[in-house]
């Protein structure tokens, strides 16, 4: 691990996942050694990962704001609620917390059936649960991304130290605004990705009418 800004030379700091080597172990370790950071060192572009209390969520109901608020509740052993949080750091005009389901009165006056679930405070105010989505990060987060006017943070040009020798007509690129009225290759691949690694991910199987219609899809898609 290399602290952020470091300034001196350093080989960074080793931390062992242990026997267990699976994905979401270390993912799961490295969200904790994120949260276990402590103020003076945390990466500055980390959110909180902390929970929130339902006396914080109570004061952000109606009152308008320019931006979404999402709240992933959750049990005290989820992750679901913190990955969705750093899914959605370089997007703007939302904010996302977690908070636990220990106060269970909190979460029946809310309409909070289980966890883990999302709820959305929208910017004039009104506030809900979002319903008919799966309890999975990935439809969290591809939800969250698709509200309107949530986009992702345009990237400032990096401020490179000058070079001797430098080519010349080499430039730094900026990155442009997007044409709303234009459908990019992003916009197509994003569907694709979405559609075989999401969609399709949640079906242990295909056969019978499911998989002729699968493959149909595969077979248009090819063509087209």
């Amino acid at each position: 691990y290399f602290k952020a800004f470091t300034k001196q030379f350093t080989t960074g700091e080793n931390y062992q996942a242990g026997a267990d080597r699976e994905l979401q172990t270390v993912r799961q370790m490295m969200i904790d050694f994120l949260q276990n950071h402590s103020q003076e060192v945390r990466p500055p572009a980390c959110p909180p990962l902390d929970p929130v209390w339902s006396s914080d969520i109570t004061s952000l109901f109606d009152k308008n704001s320019h931006h979404y608020t999402a709240i992933v509740f959750e049990s005290n052993s989820s992750y679901v609620g913190r990955e969705v949080i750093l899914d959605l750091i370089q997007y703007e005009n939302i904010v996302v917390r977690r908070a636990l389901n220990s106060d269970k009165a909190f979460l029946e006056k809310l309409g909070v059936p289980s966890v883990p679930s999302c709820y959305l405070i929208q910017p004039n105010g009104s506030h809900g649960l979002i319903n008919n989505l799966k309890p999975l990060r990935s439809f969290f987060s591809s939800y969250l991304k698709s509200l309107p006017g949530v986009r992702k943070k345009l990237l400032l040009p990096l401020q490179l130290p000058a070079q001797e020798n430098k080519e010349e007509g080499t430039e730094i690129k900026v990155w442009k605004e997007f044409d709303k009225t234009k459908l990019y290759m992003a916009d197509l691949e994003s569907g694709l990705h979405f559609l075989l690694r999401v969609e399709l991910a949640t079906h242990k199987t295909l056969e019978g009418a499911e998989l002729k219609t699968f493959k149909d899809f595969v077979t248009i898609s090819a063509k087209v």
